[in-house]
């Protein structure tokens, strides 16, 4: 494992034997990870996801991307483990943007002042003494912009195309070592043990923007954050009615509906049960939908669902509105109504 790693351009022994070391005390140091706790208010989330991370660590995999459907918990899930795995607490927090390139993770020329231009460090280089989290990595165009880094994530230095000094034709260009080296000057970077990637990444829009190709995807430990289990537990947790045998749950049967097209998590869900009470305290969530619930229950669809949907099929549609017209017994009227909504999301 080690001899692979090593990096063949350095023919120096002595930085052979350097390079020995600093495996040896990065592997040892990837070992002595803290357990990752369950995030207690985190709710929906599968007993696995944290089997598979705190595998993962113990198996040498410094690097995570969680995925799945939007709203499931994922960055908080990322925020959580970053916290966990740093002794201070601290990370970074980052949102992927279409607009970035390499410049804003890992650095580029810059005006210095005094009319100088000089290399400035990028996100990640700023931070490498702690976790980083990416949330929605898939918005930016992520081989270009995380390229600089494939050298690292593989065990090995990489050259940046950015000398010290402009102004002097024999300036070294900046380096990035893949781990600790000892007096590193200047131009040399490398990463803290406590430093990892944490990404998130939705599985909806995942085709939206960039994705990783095979090569880089291969460095990170994939985990999947899917949709809770229990539809009508997790939804009388945020009900105040945990453990209630009510036959009657219609925010569970319309999350059921959604998911049989495509799949949210919990977080709209929730955004729709506290709306709903703020316009009707004393409602009754676990009964049979009369004129003013079903009303509710409407705009709640209308303000956390439905755009959730746009692009869905025809098809898809008319599924939706039959299955939840059989779940609310839903009059002809209201049918239709539920149907003309529709149409504004439909491919």
């Amino acid at each position: 494992m080690l001899i692979r790693e090593l990096d063949p351009s350095r023919d120096s022994l002595d930085d052979m034997r350097q390079e020995i070391r600093n495996l040896l005390v990065r592997e040892l140091e990837d070992r002595q990870v803290l357990e990752v706790e369950p995030k207690t208010d985190l709710y929906g989330i599968h007993p696995n996801v944290y089997i598979q991370i705190n595998a993962s660590l113990r198996a040498g995999k410094r690097h995570i991307i969680f995925y799945g459907p939007p709203g499931t918990g994922k960055t908080t899930l990322a925020q959580h483990v970053a916290s966990e795995l740093s002794s201070s607490g601290e990370y970074e927090m980052l949102t992927a943007s279409s607009s970035w390139t390499s410049q804003e993770l890992i650095g580029g020329y810059q005006p210095i002042g005094s009319g100088e231009i000089g290399f400035v460090p990028g996100a990640v280089l700023r931070n490498f003494d702690r976790p980083v989290v990416i949330d929605e990595l898939n918005r930016c165009p992520i081989d270009k912009v995380m390229g600089p880094l494939f050298s690292v994530l593989s065990g090995q230095a990489t050259t940046l195309p950015y000398k010290v000094r402009l102004d002097v034709e024999d300036s070294p260009f900046h380096i990035i070592y893949p781990s600790a080296k000892e007096d590193a000057e200047e131009h040399e970077w490398y990463p803290d043990h406590e430093w990892r990637l944490i990404a998130t990444l939705n599985t909806i829009d995942k085709t939206q923007l960039g994705q990783l190709s095979y090569a880089l995807s291969r460095r990170f430990a994939w985990i999947k954050v899917g949709v809770p289990e229990d539809l009508d537990g997790f939804t009388k947790i945020f009900m105040d009615r945990t453990g209630d045998p009510s036959p009657h749950n219609p925010i569970a049967e319309l999350w059921a509906a959604v998911n049989g097209i495509r799949p949210i998590g919990g977080a709209p869900i929730i955004d729709l049960i506290r709306t709903i009470r703020e316009m009707d305290s004393s409602l009754d969530f676990l009964t049979e939908p009369d004129e003013n619930y079903r009303e509710l229950l409407f705009m709640g669809l209308t303000m956390f669902i439905l755009p959730l949907l746009d692009g869905i099929s025809r098809s898809e549609a008319q599924a939706f509105t039959e299955n939840l017209t059989n779940s609310w017994n839903l009059s002809k009227a209201a049918e239709s109504r539920l149907t003309k909504e529709m149409e504004d999301f439909i491919a």
